[in-house]
């Protein structure tokens, strides 16, 4: 398969190998703008939550900065000490805070594809640097998109933004008539809101721009009729491969055929061109059950293997040909042959009580009792 994605002629839906190979080299479904606006979101609410607290602990830090003893900067031993005062109260509530964008930010990015780790991406790509593709690249349908996504986004946010700011344009007036910490407090939950507002349509937009992106991620991922060929061939193996499964599978069969053929009970021929060997247990079986089928060759031989073991063979054209036709190795015999089949046999073991009692042989039934109903000779 060729390991370029996206071409006019790649006129075919990707298949699920495809998706995981893809994975697999690093090629996920993202949104980021998803991350991003949820990045915002999450920080514009805890701004509006907690900014009081995080301007009380920033000021801590700044007054003790500023109250710093000149003194302590000749014993190293103090200057840690006074350094640390300084920068403690600051990282109490920077540190959770990042520590919190990085989660959400890193949550909200594998939810639209999932989690996925490669280093694939990591390695040089050389024809990136190729100054064609490049301006291919600059010129091409995806960066057209990212263009018309860009201008979308900055159109509702700035609307929203406006209407906003038009809306509060009185609140924000009346700060100046307000004495300073408290116009100050006023300006922040005015700003904060727009702020929370805007990053909220941030999210919106960005959640609009995720069915774009799986459409987008499967059209680069797209497969020529050719490629799914190939794939097939290499899921389901070459020729040369099946050939070679399907004779060792005749053979591992006429090896097992040939170990079943001297515990059958009869075998019922054609009497050259069709053998079937039949076993039979009572109490253990329902049924006769067919160990050894074949024709041609494979009957010959399960022929010679029964010579071998004085198994029985009844010649019975019909029910020999309709046993190899309707009956699997292995499987016991259809109810529409119980009759059939069990003439045979009963005539079998009146061969081996003659046997065994030196009485003549029975003679070969002349009716038709070992022919099969007419459905199995059709």
């Amino acid at each position: 398969m060729s390991d370029t994605y996206g071409s006019e002629s790649k006129t075919e839906q990707p298949t699920a190998r495809r998706l995981e190979k893809a994975r697999e080299e690093g090629s996920v479904l993202r949104a980021h703008g998803v991350a991003a606006g949820a990045i915002l979101v999450t920080g514009a609410a805890v701004l509006s939550l907690g900014g009081a607290k995080l301007v009380e602990l920033l000021e801590l830090s700044l007054r003790r900065g500023l109250s710093f003893e000149p003194d302590r900067v000749l014993e190293p031993a103090r200057l840690l000490a006074a350094a640390g005062r300084v920068v403690v109260p600051g990282l109490e509530i920077v540190g959770p805070f990042l520590v919190l964008m990085a989660v959400v930010g890193f949550v909200a990015d594998i939810i639209v594809g999932g989690w996925a780790f490669s280093a694939q991406p990591l390695g040089p790509d050389f024809s990136r640097m190729n100054l064609f593709r490049g301006f291919q690249r600059l010129f091409s349908r995806a960066a057209l998109a990212e263009i018309v996504k860009a201008l979308i986004k900055f159109a509702v946010v700035s609307t929203i933004a406006f209407c906003l700011i038009h809306r509060w344009a009185p609140a924000f007036l009346q700060t100046a008539s307000e004495t300073w910490p408290r116009a100050a407090d006023h300006a922040a939950l005015l700003w904060g809101r727009i702020f929370l507002v805007l990053s909220a349509s941030l999210v919106g937009t960005a959640a609009l721009e995720v069915p774009y992106q799986v459409w987008a991620h499967r059209d680069r991922l797209k497969m020529t009729r050719q490629d799914v060929k190939d794939e097939l061939r290499e899921l389901d193996g070459s020729p040369q491969t099946k050939r070679r499964i399907k004779l060792l599978r005749r053979r591992l069969a006429r090896m097992r055929m040939a170990m079943e053929v001297p515990k059958a009970d009869v075998v019922v021929t054609n009497p050259e061109h069709y053998a079937a060997a039949l076993q039979y247990r009572e109490g253990k079986m329902r049924a006769p059950r067919l160990v050894a089928k074949g024709t041609g060759l494979v009957a010959l031989r399960i022929r010679e293997i029964a010579a071998e073991h004085d198994v029985p063979m009844i010649e019975a054209p019909p029910l020999a040909r309709a046993i190899c036709r309707f009956v699997e190795l292995e499987d016991e015999i259809p109810t529409g042959l119980y009759p059939a089949v069990a003439e045979v046999l009963a005539y079998v073991y009146r061969l081996r009580a003659a046997r065994d009692s030196t009485k003549p042989v029975p003679p070969m039934p002349q009716d038709r009792r070992f022919e099969p109903p007419p459905e199995f000779t059709a």
